[in-house]
Order: structure tokens, then sequence, then C-alpha cells
């Protein structure tokens, strides 16, 4: 709870007032934003930071940018166009709320101001590096690319999970990496990190749709995978390793 105020106190921070023109964008933007559930993609970037021997300020504002492009997806997702889901974590969605128009514009606004809030906040070569990471995992061969093969009906599952979940969680733990100066192969290993937990995550939701003891296999293997991409970390990354362990209840 503590760990999500600290990220929660960054994304208000970051995003525009709800009095600044035009307010019934940046109104739709900050109800897509919050509350937002667990936070577990900013979380594993502050783990991720703090794995690599850095501290979570430093690595807040890329933890808000996966936070917004997450966010942004979510809005998207919901589009009668899309899933066309009526509500969100127990309230209308973005676009039941305010409008599928506005919603589009929200959800454009929340993915441009991710990458603003890594321009802003850190080194023009990290801020390079983030921007190369998280745009792989929003983009055409990752979360765009997975929601495309969802909607066409794509029967490679495991295709799917990874481009429209788990690249971005993959992304998630980079930023921490990076944000925390780390080298390639710290890089690489949170990578892997974030990727297996992507795919956990995504088998924990197949188990909640009634897939069953297929994605509970598949679950548990993911989180081995993504354990042992942490060795090199040590005890440093108890974080991460707790973060994983959750992921098994998660729904």
């Amino acid at each position: 709870m503590k760990q999500i105020k600290f990220i929660d106190k960054y994304l208000d921070a970051f995003l525009p007032g709800e009095k600044e023109e035009p307010r019934i964008l940046h109104k739709a933007m900050r109800y897509s934003v919050f509350p937002g559930g667990k936070r577990i993609r900013p979380l594993i970037t502050i783990e991720a930071a703090r794995a690599c021997g850095g501290n979570p300020a430093p690595a807040a504002a890329a933890a808000c940018a996966v936070e917004f492009i997450h966010a942004y997806s979510l809005i998207h997702d919901d589009l009668p166009s899309m899933d066309d889901d009526d509500y969100r974590r127990g309230k209308p969605s973005c676009h039941r709320k305010f409008g599928e128009a506005v919603a589009i514009l929200a959800g454009d606004a929340l993915l441009t101001l991710a990458f603003g809030t890594l321009a802003r906040n850190y080194s023009p070569a990290q801020s390079a590096l983030m921007v190369e990471a998280l745009s792989s995992a929003a983009g055409s061969c990752g979360m765009a690319g997975g929601q495309a093969l969802d909607i066409t009906k794509c029967r490679d599952l495991e295709k799917v999970n990874r481009l429209k979940t788990a690249c971005l969680f993959a992304a998630a733990a980079q930023l921490g990496a990076i944000a925390a100066r780390a080298g390639a192969k710290k890089g690489l290993a949170m990578k892997k990190y974030g990727m297996n937990i992507g795919m956990a995550f995504q088998a924990m939701d197949d188990i909640a749709d009634g897939e069953g003891a297929t994605s509970q296999k598949s679950a548990a293997e993911s989180i081995r995978k993504a354990k042992a991409a942490l060795e090199i970390f040590g005890k440093k990354a108890d974080g991460l390793i707790k973060i994983a362990d959750s992921v098994m209840g998660s729904k």
C-alpha cells in the first residue's frame, strides 16, 4: 500500500490537472488512471531499479510512464470497436463516462504523455533507451500487435499473450534497470524476468476465464523462469520475488 501511494503521488504530479483546459480531456485521463488497482507494472519498475542498486525516486517517472501506457491500452481495449466493455474496475469505462471520442483522445494523450515524461526526467542517453524499450513494447511488435492478433482470432495464443501482455511487463522491468544505470547484463535479466511475469499474469487471467489446469501449469513454469532470471541480483531482488509470488494469486 505504501508503494502504491508513492506511485500515485508521482502519477498525480505528472498528469495535467482537471482544471487545466481542455478540462474534459484531462478529467478523462485522470478518471482512467485513478484508482489504478494493484499498480503491478510500475511496482516492477521501482523494484527493478532497487534490485539494480538504485533508489525508488529516480525510477518514479519511468514507473509512471509505464502506467500511462497501461491506462491508455485499457481505454482503447474497452472501446466498442475492440472488446466493447462497459465497466472497468467496477466503474463505467472511459467511453461510457465521457463518450467514445473523448475516450480515444484520452488514450492518445496518455500514450504521448508517457514518452514526454521519460524525455523530461532523464538524461538524453537514458531517455533514448527507455523510449526504445517502451515504444517496442507498446507498438506493432508488442501490445498493439497483440491486440490486432487477438481481434483477428489468431490461434497462436502464446504469441498473442506475449505481445499483448508480457511485452509491457518486460519493458517495465527494463526501465527500472535503465533508471538505475545498470549494464546490459542486468537489463537483459530484467527483461527475462518481466516477460515471464507477464506470461504468468496472463495465464492467471486465463484461469479466471475458466481455461483451467494447463494455464496453472504454464503460470507456475513462467514464475520459475522469472525467479531464475533474478539469481544474479541476490537479496536485492526480494521485492521482485514477492511480486512474482503474488501473481499466482492475481485475477
